[in-house]
């Protein structure tokens, strides 16, 4: 039966104006591009939709995405406008769906394909592609948009994915980067809203590139955002990919972001992960066999190159695995492939060291062959080419952005050469070849880095002059404005050696600066990461150190070895310290809001004093389900003495909170673990990851979670009849209140309460 409403609204993104769309006994009159239009809805014997157009019968499905969504035109323009991959070399993949089902060593761009051309009834399918840094994400999303374009040119696909790229841009103006891409391929009368239509009937995915730290900023604040717009709008149908940095699925921040999606009762989606594999030697021996630079140089022998540095760096070396820096050395050996031997000796270094290296060779090539005056002398040296590129970088840094106008990186040119004093008779030489620097290409009438590598190379440069330097007023500057990405911060340190006498003045040095700051920055949270950094790299072990007035989360101080450390006045918040090893350290009146330990964690004869607290603590072990964090003061103290820490604070002086039965507390994290991939749960879900502890669940957690209104029963709208729940709270307001004593809500503390009776 024909849904008119839909329809209407379907109509209406297209038309000139969406309140003049009429629709009367099937037939539809509206009016687009100023010209008016009537057509005819028919429903055969069979259900299907058509549509009377024009003098032409087709489905409603084709009248919606050639005559109202043009898309043909669009896929002509990302045919013709958006540059392929070449060569592209498919990786494997690893896929997690919602029901935690892996799939694990299957081709990526053919799973991405098949995942696109299925569909998930009554829920939104929105699939996080993942990998680290230069691992071929965007690579992957540029090659499909072009697959899916020449399919449907060719009549083999009804449906396109449109790449839109949001690194840089705040996400809240989504729409903003649509209607940009649509502006940049000329499609005339598709907009925002036309595009939500197609996305919803299945005509259209949106691959979001840049996801991560948006994500993880919606998590944080717990506001409606971009991407809660979106699901909601989508309402339960059609599909998003978003991709982003592995580093952002760490428990913490994936559970950020779920809490945004749990928190939206009209909003029905299922969450997905694809994880992109490092290439092996056959990827990379592919790619030197089909590369070929500008001037048509191609690599002989791969096979024999790959093996060849594979022997000088090990097999098991990043560059030869990555395929950003795979393509770097590509493109430093298609012209000389006799330049093996040297590049493998300069880039033998610890993996941190890699893509500095592959950027001091690009440097040293420019400043041998490219930046040199008429009798043969460089403008500018290796070292003084880091310098402006390390200003560029800052500048980027400063105004939050990945590029600049070529006026502004003039402007830092400008500056960098008088300080570096460089002759009157060079600088406007200089200034005037920065806008073709060879690792600052134009895009856009912009310059910026090619790869997000490079900009975080120049970046921990630049960090590390400053801290080298004790440059206090840039270096608190550059640390208030951004969270401080993890690799920045070890390039940084690993830039330049640190032995201990020089790290314990630096650390006490940053420990004043944190102590000085009265306004709300991520300073003390960059200097707390920064200071973990450094300790992991001082010769002989890390030791009698101390940090003040610090914030640390994250990884941290992961498999960390500290012995006689004193923290004083430091906040640690969910701060994984698996595999780490405290042996007499002291913490000071430290709030420790959030701490995962493991089997293998240490805290021999550390000491908490009586001003510190300690909250949320998660045992992962190693086999086995992880429990939920917990929150009861008395139970955190008892895991932690178990790994070897004491407390000042007599035990008799907190009041014992009964914990929960073991099964049943078993059994409720399983659930709530659900929670981590769905905004909601079917019955059938819970059976199938509950198992045998379904009854249990049924009998004594349910009625508990219904009566104190901890869920609610949400609408179903899959096949048969069966409940489906969705929590009324975030999972971490829940597990707070079984601690009696915290402020969470009252229902929750009694819904504790009651299962600590049962």
């Amino acid at each position: 039966m024909i849904d008119y409403n839909e329809v209407r609204a379907d109509i209406a993104a297209f038309a000139d104006n969406e309140d003049d769309v009429q629709i009367d006994r099937g037939f539809v009159l509206f009016q687009r591009d100023r010209t008016a239009f009537d057509c005819q809805l028919v429903e055969t014997a069979g259900g299907v939709v058509q549509v009377k157009f024009d003098g032409n019968i087709m489905p409603y499905r084709r009248f919606l995405g050639e005559y109202l969504g043009r898309m043909s035109v669009l896929a002509e323009a990302l045919i013709e406008k958006r540059r392929d991959v070449t060569p592209y070399i498919d990786t494997t993949a690893q896929f997690t769906d919602s029901m935690s089902k892996e799939s694990v060593g299957l081709s990526g761009i053919r799973m991405l394909t098949e995942e696109c051309q299925s569909k998930i009834p009554g829920e939104t399918k929105l699939i996080f592609l993942t990998a680290d840094a230069g691992h071929g994400k965007t690579a992957l999303l540029r090659r499909l948009t072009r697959q899916f374009a020449t399919q449907y040119r060719e009549g083999k696909s009804d449906s396109l994915l449109f790449h839109i790229d949001t690194q840089g841009r705040s996400f809240v103006r989504l729409e903003e980067a649509i209607a940009r891409d649509l502006g940049q391929l000329r499609i005339f009368g598709l907009f925002y809203p036309g595009v939500i239509r197609l996305v919803r009937h299945g005509l259209l995915t949106l691959a979001i590139d840049g996801f991560d730290e948006l994500l993880a900023e919606i998590g944080v604040n717990e506001a409606y955002s971009g991407l809660g717009s979106l699901l909601r709008q989508l309402k339960g149908d059609g599909m998003l990919i978003a991709s982003a940095r592995s580093a952002y699925f760490e428990v913490e921040n994936y559970a950020a972001q779920t809490k945004l999606l749990t928190a939206s009762p009209d909003t029905h989606v299922s969450v997905s992960q694809m994880r992109l594999d490092r290439w092996q030697r056959p990827q990379t021996v592919d790619f030197f066999r089909q590369y070929r630079d500008e001037s048509g140089l191609r690599i002989e022998e791969p096979e024999a190159l790959y093996d060849h540095l594979a022997q000088s760096l090990t097999p098991e070396h990043p560059v030869l695995h990555r395929p950003f820096l795979v393509q770097r050395l590509a493109m430093l050996l298609a012209p000389n492939i006799a330049l093996a031997d040297e590049l493998a000796a300069d880039i033998g270094q610890p993996s941190l060291r890699v893509v500095p290296q592959v950027i001091q060779a690009l440097l040293k090539r420019e400043v041998e062959e490219k930046w040199r005056d008429p009798t043969g002398q460089p403008y500018l040296t290796v070292a003084q080419h880091v310098i402006l590129l390390c200003a560029i970088a800052d500048e980027m840094w400063s105004q939050g952005k990945n590029s600049l106008s070529v006026e502004t990186v003039q402007l830092v040119a400008e500056a960098v050469v008088d300080d570096l004093k460089v002759p009157t008779a060079t600088r406007v030489q200089i200034i005037q070849r920065v806008n073709a620097h060879a690792l600052l290409p134009i895009s856009n009438g912009e310059l910026s880095f090619d790869h997000e590598e490079f900009l975080n190379v120049f970046l921990a440069t630049q960090l590390s002059i400053l801290l080298k330097k004790k440059e206090r007023f840039s270096l608190q500057r550059f640390c208030e404005v951004h969270p401080i990405p993890d690799t920045i911060c070890s390039w940084a340190v690993h830039l330049e050696p640190w032995d201990l006498g020089e790290a314990r003045s630096l650390i006490k040095w940053l420990s004043g600066i944190c102590k000085d700051e009265v306004r709300s920055s991520y300073l003390r949270q960059n200097i707390g990461k920064l200071s973990g950094v450094i300790s992991r790299v001082i010769p002989g072990g890390t030791s009698n150190l101390t940090f003040s007035w610090m914030f640390f989360d994250g990884n941290c101080w992961k498999c960390a070895e500290l012995s006689e450390c004193v923290f004083q006045h430091c906040m640690f918040l969910n701060a994984d310290l698996s595999g780490t090893k405290y042996s007499h350290c002291r913490f000071e009146e430290c709030q420790i809001d959030g701490l995962i330990i493991d089997d293998e964690t240490l805290l021999e004869g550390s000491s908490f004093d009586t001003g510190s607290q300690v909250v949320g603590v998660l045992k992962r072990p190693r086999d086995g389900e992880a429990s939920l964090k917990n929150y009861v003061p008395n139970e955190c103290r008892h895991i932690l003495e178990q790994v070897g820490a004491r407390f000042d604070t007599p035990v008799e002086v907190q009041k014992k909170v009964p914990p929960v039965r073991p099964q049943l507390r078993g059994v409720l994290d399983a659930f709530l673990r659900i929670f981590a991939k769905n905004t909601g749960v079917n019955e059938d879900v819970a059976r199938t990851k509950l198992g045998s502890r379904y009854g249990t669940f049924d009998h004594e957690i349910l009625p508990c979670l219904r009566k104190f209104d901890v869920v609610r029963l949400a609408l179903y709208s899959g096949g048969g009849q069966q409940e489906r729940w969705e929590l009324n709270y975030p999972i971490e307001s829940i597990l707070k209140a079984e601690d009696p004593r915290s402020n969470a809500p009252s229902n929750l503390r009694a819904f504790w309460e009651k299962l600590r009776a049962s």
